[in-house]
């Protein structure tokens, strides 16, 4: 892909405004910039020969990575023959720059002019540059190579590029000074390009000795104790500027330029040029004045540097006090203070002491200090208190202080030399001391002292103000615990009156244990909660509900707790016998539990009992070592057991009535699916969540003449005169369906029957269905029974509708019959209304909802569709039925 129009148009009016420029350097600016947007680079640099060098003199970039790379160089024989967009391949030069960009994609593009070598380098951070990019990239090249042209035309063919004037390195120089960069090392590069030196350093004076501030062109790990020593005597002897031949230099230097800098000098500028590169005379007069202005700059950082000290100590004045605000503990604010001090002031012994009410002073807090220190802090709050003005002391040598004589002693026993001490005073009561102890003959510096004064202030009020507030907490701790004790007490009677009405509510054994399991982890704030029931012959204690509170630990936890007791052991013989709590321990408990045991899990066992018995144990864990199950827990588990054994009693019941119903509701329901020529079938019958027996009946019976008879009805009502109903209606059809096979002769001689037999106000519904397999009929006929589904292997479902009065309700009714075709692969679903019925708030399952599961799961076999559909009427009442169900699927093969 090309350049865009935009692209072009830029570099077209760089172009335009490049011929308007007086210098050299702007025009290549021009370029420089234009480049930059064409290529989306991040940094480009235009360089151009400069004696035999090649010379940063454009630079299009963020300013203060501009700033530091104007005046590099590149040596001459460095410059690639062709573009270059590999940084491995790049000269040290080039690499140089994209590292200090954070570069990772390069351009380079060699410029030709008049015999002349140039470069215009485009770097990037991220992804490389793209051919468009690139091209662009060149054609703003040969711009540039037009600019040097233009500007060679008056001067011959060789292109030379003026080095700044000493008045714009100044500049800047005092730039830099103000800058967020390391002063010292920009005054090295602007010194060193000045006047062509391989290397600059500059010296600084700190604690009386000459320490290295600043570098350029320095490799790492060179040697400099011939330059220092240089450095050295120039700082001494005050001297303004001289070169010096000498060996021993770093990078194989052999002329070091030394240049004291102010008077009286606070720093050394030292510039250091190849054996043949001595500066001249010219150059030496550049540095000279250049000398006066970094020595400014570097005064004007000094001071920037004490206002920056300066506002980070009233910083730390202010974060003493928002510490001691903040925190509750007035040790630990204390012992902020003395941290933050000893970090401010640079000493190793720092300490703060209080009054006592016995009016001594002790020390509160402090770092570094042993030994009868007090004493001496008792001698110095004196003195600070003598002093008119102020209350605050300051010593270099306390040894030779008359001030502390009675305490020479104990001072040289703590290894007290100096001191700083003020004292704490809240309005006029004193009340401790701030005192900080640096080495002797390290005077404090200028804003030592008033820093410590303001810092005891603060101090004073913020100890006065913990002392308060500890006095203060102190009582709403007390307060706070018993509230506590209330709201736990609260809590637990809202959970057991929860647990209460949630048991009474529910039905299902299971939920019931469950919910206790889960109440109990909850509200005691345990880590496990597991309840056994004695299985039917009393011989051992089954798992039956278990909760973990912590999920990814279910399954782990779960293979050592879900695991039955043996009935007889002497711990749970206790618990149902006495009704009395057991704690777990070992060999009480089961060998994959023991060693749990061991490590610092805690458990213990509660009964769930009546009045009349114990039908449970529910078991309690703790894992946390540091937090085990108390006597408390204990009592509270008990009772919960007790709030929640009714409930599971209640539910127990209901189960075993429940078991009996649906016992009696199977036992008047076919044994086994019949096996019928040419036919497939599949049953399901599911009871609703009543305790009474339902009155959905089916059966089968196979004609003399090789159909099958298939019906299924619905009796009014539950319990026993419903299953009375089923009895008989099932003794109508085994009696009936052979005399009377054809489905409308059936029904009409059933209703006969039923009539006679039935309670008033009774009656049943009924579908009939004679089906022949080998031939592919059905007929079938309906008492008020919902119709049959006929579903094709194509999808295609209708309903087999043929109406009548139900059964037990008048004599001498008559029943139409509907005679269809049954391909094969098509198949008849027969349901009671639990299927279309089932309820989900207000609204119903219906026909359409089982039309269109039928529809999609056609595929299925028929014992597996007929579960489909209970399966999903089921869930569609949110797996409460509120009827009883049957679903009865034959399929022809």
């Amino acid at each position: 892909m090309g350049l865009s129009i935009d692209g072009l148009t830029v570099l077209a009016r760089a172009l335009a405004a490049a011929a308007q420029r007086s210098t050299l350097g702007g025009a290549l600016a021009d370029v420089a910039n234009a480049a930059r947007v064409v290529a989306r680079a991040d940094l480009v640099v235009v360089r151009i020969p400069v004696e035999a060098r090649l010379e940063a003199v454009a630079v299009a970039g963020p300013p203060a990575l501009a700033a530091e790379l104007e005046g590099t160089h590149l040596p001459a024989g460095e410059l690639p023959q062709a573009t270059l967009t590999s940084l491995a391949d790049a000269p040290g030069a080039v690499r140089h720059a994209a590292s200090r960009a954070a570069a990772d994609a390069l351009v380079l593009v060699p410029i030709r002019a008049n015999g002349t070598a140039a470069s215009l380098e485009l770097y990037r951070v991220g992804q490389d540059f793209s051919e468009a990019e690139r091209l662009g990239a060149e054609l703003a090249a040969h711009h540039a190579a037009l600019v040097l042209r233009a500007f060679a035309a008056g001067d011959g063919d060789a292109v030379e590029f003026p080095r700044p004037s000493v008045l714009e390195l100044v500049g800047e120089a005092l730039a830099a000074a103000f800058d967020e960069t390391d002063t010292a090392s920009e005054i090295s590069r602007i010194a060193a390009n000045l006047v062509g030196a391989r290397i600059g350093l500059l010296w600084e004076q700190e604690y009386g000795w000459l320490l290295l501030a600043g570098t350029y062109g320095l490799d790492a790990g060179s040697e400099i104790g011939a330059a220092r020593e240089l450095a050295a005597e120039a700082f001494e002897e005050g001297i303004p500027v001289r070169s010096v031949t000498t060996e021993h230099l770093p990078s194989g230097c052999g002329v070091a330029t030394v240049l004291a800098l102010g008077e009286p000098p606070v720093g050394v500028l030292q510039l250091l040029f190849a054996p043949d590169e001595e500066p001249d005379e010219a150059q030496l007069a550049c540095l000279t004045t250049f000398g006066v202005r970094a020595a400014h700059a570097l005064r004007s950082t000094a001071r920037t540097r004490a206002l920056e000290l300066d506002l980070e100590r009233e910083r730390a004045v202010l974060g003493v006090v928002g510490q001691a605000t903040s925190e509750l503990s007035l040790a630990h604010t204390l012992e902020t203070a003395v941290g933050r001090v000893a970090e401010l002031l640079d000493v190793e012994r720092v300490a703060v002491y209080l009054r006592t009410e016995e009016d001594a002073l002790v020390p509160a807090a402090g770092r570094g200090l042993s030994g009868p220190h007090a004493t001496v802090a008792e001698r110095l709050l004196e003195v600070a208190l003598s002093a008119r003005g102020r209350a605050t002391v300051d010593t270099e040598d306390v040894a030779s202080d008359e001030r502390l004589r009675v305490v020479h002693d104990a001072a040289s026993e703590s290894g007290i030399e100096a001191a700083l001490a003020a004292a704490l005073l809240v309005r006029d009561d004193v009340i401790g001391l701030l005192a900080v102890y640096p080495p002797r003959g390290r005077g404090p510096a200028e804003n030592d002292a008033p820093l410590v004064a303001r810092l005891a202030g603060q101090l004073a009020v913020a100890v006065q103000n913990a002392q308060l507030h500890e006095r203060t907490a102190e009582l709403s701790r007390q307060r706070e615990a018993a509230l506590a004790s209330e709201r736990d007490s609260s809590r637990r009677m809202r959970a057991l009156y929860e647990i209460s009405r949630s048991f009474a509510q529910s039905l299902s054994l299971e939920a019931t244990l469950e919910a206790l399991a889960r109440t109990v982890v909850e509200v005691l704030d345990v880590d496990a909660a597991l309840i056994r029931m004695p299985d039917a012959r009393r011989e051992q204690l089954d798992p039956r509900a278990l909760h973990v509170k912590d999920v990814s630990l279910d399954a782990p936890v779960r293979a050592v707790l879900w695991r039955p007791m043996a009935f007889g052991t002497s711990s749970v013989q206790r618990l149902f016998r006495e009704g009395t709590p057991v704690r777990l321990r070992r060999r009480l408990a089961n060998e994959l539990l023991d060693p749990f045991l061991e490590k610092g899990w805690t458990g213990a066992m509660v009964p769930v009992a009546t009045p009349a018995e114990v039908i449970a144990s529910l078991a309690i864990f703790s894992f946390r070592p540091g937090s085990p199950i108390s006597g408390a827990t204990v009592d509270a588990a008990l009772a919960i057991a007790g709030q929640a054994a009714l409930a599971i009693d209640n539910a127990r019941l209901y189960q075993q009535q429940k078991e009996f119903a649906d016992t009696m509701q199977r036992s008047l329901l076919p044994r086994a699916r019949p096996a019928a020529a040419g036919l497939d079938v599949g049953e399901v019958y599911e009871s609703s969540a009543r305790v009474d027996v339902g009155g959905d009946i089916y059966d089968f019976v196979a004609l003399d003449d090789g159909r099958l008879a298939v019906v299924l009805g619905d009796v009014t009502g539950h319990g026993v005169e419903a299953t009375a109903d089923m009895a008989m209606a099932k003794f109508v059809f085994r009696s009936l369906a052979r005399e009377h096979p054809e489905p409308g002769d059936f029904l009409a001689a059933a209703n006969d029957v039923i009539v006679d037999e039935i309670a008033t106000g009774k009656f049943i519904t009924m579908a009939y269905l004679a089906i022949d397999g080998a031939r592919g009929e059905v007929a079938c006929a309906s008492a008020g029974h919902p119709p049959p589904r006929l579903l094709l292997a194509d999808g295609t479902v209708r309903g087999l509708e043929s109406g009548g009065l139900a059964l037990g309700i008048e004599q001498g009714q008559r029943y139409p019959e509907l005679r269809v075709d049954l391909p094969e692969r098509a198949t008849i679903v027969v349901y009671t209304d639990g299927v279309i019925e089932a309820r989900r708030q207000r609204e119903l399952y219906g026909i359409e909802r089982l039309d269109g599961l039928l529809r999609g799961h056609r595929e299925l076999p028929p014992q597996m569709l007929a579960e489909a559909v209970a399966a999903d009427a089921r869930s569609f009442a949110d797996g409460e039925l509120s009827d009883d169900l049957a679903v009865l699927v034959i399929r022809r093969a």
